[in-house]
C-alpha cells in the first residue's frame, strides 16, 4: 500500500477526535477530583433513608464532667453528619434498675438489645466474662497519659474494639479517662505499700482484674458508698470519696477508658451510610476527649489546690507493689490474646515518651474546730428537749471539718432541726438552692440517743445514727458517736460543726 492509499483524516474527523479526547480528559480530571475528596455522609448519601432514632445508654448520670461533653459531642456529630436523619435518644444512669446497676447494667442492656448504643468503662466488661479489655487492667502497666492515648488511638485499641463482634457488640471508639491510684480515707494513714492494705475494705468498681489486685494486696474489695477505708480512684474523681482522701501519686493501678459500643444486631440493620455516620461521630468524640483530657500533672495540681493530699511511695515500695501484683499478671497471661496485648502494650510503652506524673503535696493546715473535744465533755442523759434549732454552715466550716473545698461548697447552707416527742426532722438548703430533708424516730438506748431514719422520698434510707447532746449558752451541741448505712464524716460535719441556735 502506497502513501496515496493511506487514510488521511478530513477536517471534520479531526474535530470529532478532538472533542472525544477533550471529553475523556475532563472525565478523568473529574474522577481524580472526586477520588481526592473526603467521604462524608450527606443529604445525598442518606436522602433515601428514613429518619431513625437510636437509644443510647450511658452508665453515669448527666453532668459528669469526664463523660457528659463527649457523649454530647457524639450525639451532635451524629445529627450533623446525618443531616438530622439520625436522632440519638440519651438515657443517663441507664444501668439503674438492673440487678448489678451502673456500668455492668449498661453492658447487659445493650448487648441484650434493650438499647442500640452504650457507653461503659473498660474495667467492668470482664464481669460479664468478656475479656476484650482486660489487658488495660493489667496492674502497673499503663502508667502515664501519653501511653494511654497511644493505646486508645492505635492498633491495640482497634483490636480490642473489633473483638466485641464475638459477643454481639460493635466497638465504635474508646478514650482514656484517668489513671487510677490507691486512696486512703483514714486520716494520717496513707497507702504506701502492700502491707498498708492488709485487712482494709477498699472501694473498688466491679472488675474481676481489679478485685484480684486488691485481694493480692491483702485488702477486701467492696463497692458500697460507705464503710470503706481506702479506694481505687482517679485524681479527678477523688472528691466523690468520703472525707479528705490521700492519694499515692506514683502508684498507678491501671488506666480507666471509656468505650462507646453498639448492639451488633441493631448496628447491622443500619445502611452502610448510617454506619459510617456513627463511626465518624465516634472518632470525633474520641478526638475531643483526648484533646481536652487534663494531664495527670494538672489533675494533681487541681487536687492539691482543692485541699487534697498526695504522697509518693519509695522505689522499694513501688517494687513491692509490682511484686505483689505478679499473680494477677500470671492469671491474665493464661489467655493467649491477653498475653499478646500485654506484650504489645509493653512494646508501645518502650517507644512512647512518658508524660509527667503527680507530685507530692499536703493541704495548708486549717484551724481546728473551736468546740471542745467531744470525748472530754459531759453529755446530757435522756431525750433532748423539744424545739426547733437552726445553724448556718459555711464552706470554711466544712473545710475545717475535713472536707475538700469543692465538696464543702456543695454542703454549705442553712439547716433546720426539729425535735418533737421522739420525731426528728432535719431539713436543709445549700447555697446553690438545692434542698432536702431526712426524718427519723429517736429514743434513748443506754447512754446515747438513737436516730432511726425513715423517708418516703428515700433521702436517708436505712440510716441509723447514735448521738449525744448537751445545751449551754451557745446553744444545742450534738456529737455523732456511730452511724450505719451512711457516711460518717458528712453527717458528723452537719451535726457538730457549730452549736444549734434555738428559733422556736
Amino acid at each position: 500500500m502506497n502513501a496515496t492509499n493511506r487514510f488521511v483524516p478530513t477536517r471534520s474527523t479531526h474535530q470529532r477526535v478532538s472533542r472525544v479526547w477533550l471529553l475523556s480528559s475532563l472525565a478523568l480530571v473529574l474522577a481524580l477530583l472526586v477520588a481526592c475528596m473526603p467521604i462524608q455522609p450527606s443529604a445525598t448519601n442518606l436522602g433515601a433513608s428514613k429518619a431513625i432514632t437510636l437509644r443510647f445508654a450511658v452508665s453515669d448520670g448527666e453532668g459528669h464532667p469526664q463523660i457528659d461533653p463527649y457523649v454530647h459531642e457524639f450525639v451532635d456529630q451524629v445529627h450533623k453528619l446525618s443531616q438530622g436523619k439520625i436522632t440519638i435518644e440519651l438515657t443517663w444512669d441507664a444501668g439503674g434498675g438492673t440487678f448489678y446497676g451502673y456500668e455492668r447494667g449498661v453492658i447487659q442492656r445493650v448487648l441484650r438489645g434493650k438499647f442500640d448504643l452504650g457507653l461503659a468503662g473498660s474495667r467492668t466488661w470482664d464481669t460479664e466474662s468478656i475479656t476484650s479489655f482486660q489487658a488495660l487492667q493489667a496492674p502497673f502497666l499503663i502508667t502515664n497519659d501519653n501511653l494511654a492515648a497511644a493505646v486508645a488511638t492505635g492498633d491495640i485499641g482497634a483490636r480490642m474494639l473489633n473483638s466485641l463482634s464475638e459477643v454481639g457488640g460493635v466497638g465504635l471508639t474508646m478514650w482514656p479517662e484517668d489513671l487510677r491510684h490507691p486512696f486512703s480515707v483514714v486520716p494520717d494513714k496513707a497507702l504506701l505499700s502492700p502491707a498498708d492494705f492488709a485487712g482494709l475494705s477498699i472501694r473498688t468498681t466491679p472488675s474481676d482484674v481489679s478485685y484480684q489486685l486488691i485481694d493480692a494486696l491483702g485488702g477486701m474489695p467492696m463497692f458500697e458508698d460507705n464503710g470503706y477505708e481506702g479506694a481505687e480512684s482517679g485524681l479527678r474523681q477523688g472528691a466523690s470519696l468520703t472525707g479528705k482522701p490521700t492519694a499515692t501519686g506514683n502508684v498507678i493501678f491501671f488506666s480507666k477508658f471509656q468505650v462507646i459500643f453498639a448492639n451488633a444486631a441493631a448496628f447491622n440493620r443500619l445502611s452502610a451510610e448510617q454506619q459510617t455516620v456513627l463511626r465518624q461521630a465516634a472518632v470525633a468524640a474520641q478526638k475531643k476527649a483526648i484533646a481536652e483530657h487534663p494531664k495527670e500533672v494538672d489533675a494533681a495540681t487541681a487536687w492539691c489546690a482543692d485541699g487534697g493530699t498526695i504522697v509518693l511511695a519509695s522505689d522499694a515500695q513501688v517494687t513491692a507493689f509490682e511484686q505483689a501484683a505478679k499473680p494477677v499478671f500470671e492469671h491474665l497471661a493464661q489467655d493467649p490474646i491477653n498475653a499478646e496485648l500485654i506484650a504489645a502494650i509493653r512494646d508501645l510503652k518502650a517507644h512512647t515518651a512518658a508524660s509527667p506524673g503527680a507530685a507530692a503535696c499536703a493541704p495548708v493546715a486549717v484551724q481546728q474546730s473551736p468546740a471542745p473535744n467531744a470525748d472530754t465533755q459531759v453529755w446530757s442523759k435522756g431525750l433532748p428537749p423539744n424545739g426547733v434549732w437552726q445553724n448556718k454552715l459555711t464552706t470554711e466550716d466544712f473545710v475545717r471539718m475535713g472536707f475538700l473545698k469543692s465538696v464543702a461548697r456543695e454542703w454549705a447552707g442553712v439547716r433546720t432541726l426539729t425535735l418533737q416527742d421522739g420525731k426528728y426532722l432535719l431539713a436543709g438548703q445549700n447555697e446553690q438552692g438545692q434542698s432536702g430533708k431526712c426524718q427519723a424516730n429517736y429514743a434513748v438506748v443506754e447512754d446515747i440517743v438513737r436516730l432511726t431514719y425513715f423517708s418516703s422520698n428515700d433521702e436517708c434510707p436505712g440510716e441509723v445514727d447514735d448521738i449525744q447532746w448537751r445545751i449551754d449558752g451557745d446553744g444545742l451541741h450534738l456529737h455523732l458517736v456511730a452511724i450505719k448505712n451512711s457516711k460518717f464524716s458528712e453527717r458528723k460535719a452537719e451535726l457538730e460543726a457549730k452549736p444549734w441556735e434555738k428559733i422556736k
